[in-house]
């Protein structure tokens, strides 16, 4: 039977999809227009998960190093304030404001 190959992707790379795509996620969350409420929140999302998935894949292949690990957890907690932001804006939306506007979006209206 033939050994198991080591996964030889370096660790930097799948951190640093992660944080770029954090960032988009977190941008979409933040910045949500009311007529395209669908589309932006789906793309946030999308944005977000596969984020979220190359951050985790980051930290199994860091090992012990630093920089990667970090990188991967920054890019983890930028996803999940991106989550946080668009769920908020898309309850306020839907609800009709139902829910007081969101303080980093003093324009969102209903």
């Amino acid at each position: 039977m033939a050994a198991r190959s080591r996964d030889h992707e370096p660790p930097a790379a799948p951190a640093f999809v992660a944080v770029l795509l954090g960032c988009i996620a977190l941008y979409l969350g933040l910045v949500i227009p009311a007529e395209q409420l669908a589309r932006h929140a789906a793309l946030g999302g999308v944005f977000g998960v596969v984020g979220l998935l190359s951050g985790w894949r980051a930290l199994a292949i860091a090992g012990s190093r630093r920089a990667p690990r970090f990188w991967a957890w920054t890019a983890i907690v930028i996803v999940g304030i991106a989550f946080v932001a668009t769920g908020y804006q898309t309850v306020f939306v839907l609800s009709h404001g139902a829910v007081p506007p969101p303080f980093w979006s003093p324009y969102a209206t209903p």
